[in-house]
């Protein structure tokens, strides 16, 4: 009970600023535009060749120690030339793999749990004959931009396909694929992701 009340007041507080700030100076290496207040638990991998922009207020997991529910244990960024993320303020995300090749946009008080990805992009060709062989052409491969508007919530272990366009205030179950567009304040799961129910219709 002791040890554990030393690793909540001293350890976990003393390794967070140590992982924010390296975190910080990792952002300006890679070009990373990031407001006041961000911050970090767990080393944050970054690939970018576009753009990066987070807001204030923003709190990101990315240590299997720092998320309890365990999916995934990183934070990955991969940004294509000429692509872009935003992040707006006061929001949280946890272990979660972003890859943008056109533009993927997150609003403000936002919540992502452990474990999501979120592409803008299928990564190779649906066309077989673009895929591999004779005419394996990469610049077939399809993209299409991302909106998760403010007050999102999306549950772990949840997929965000490309063309995906989240209203404000909704909800994604955990484990679900979202392709398209879900309207505001509804409760959307599964795979692929259905409508539930609005949200003003919930009960305890």
């Amino acid at each position: 009970m002791i040890l554990q009340k030393i690793i909540d007041r001293v350890w976990i507080p003393f390794v967070t600023k140590l992982y924010t700030r390296t975190n910080c100076l990792k952002c300006k290496l890679y070009h990373v535009e990031v407001g006041i207040h961000f911050k970090t638990r767990g080393i944050i991998y970054f690939k970018n060749y576009g753009k990066i922009k987070i807001g204030n207020h923003v709190t990101m997991n990315s240590a299997s120690w720092a998320n309890p529910i365990g999916l995934g244990d990183r934070m990955y960024f991969q940004i294509f030339q000429g692509a872009s993320v935003t992040i707006g303020d006061n929001t949280g995300i946890s272990n979660t793999a972003i890859t943008s090749m056109e533009s993927i946009k997150i609003g403000n008080h936002v919540l992502i749990g452990a474990g999501c990805k979120i592409f803008d992009t299928d990564f190779h060709p649906l066309e077989t004959e673009y895929r591999y062989g004779k005419y394996k052409n990469d610049n077939k491969v399809r993209k299409r931009s991302i909106v998760i508007e403010d007050g999102v919530f999306i549950g772990g272990g949840s997929f965000i396909l490309k063309g995906s366009h989240i209203g404000k205030n909704s909800i994604i179950g955990a484990g679900s694929v979202v392709v398209g567009k879900i309207p505001p304040n509804e409760i959307w799961a599964g795979n692929p992701a259905k409508f539930i129910r609005k949200i003003d219709e919930a009960t305890d």
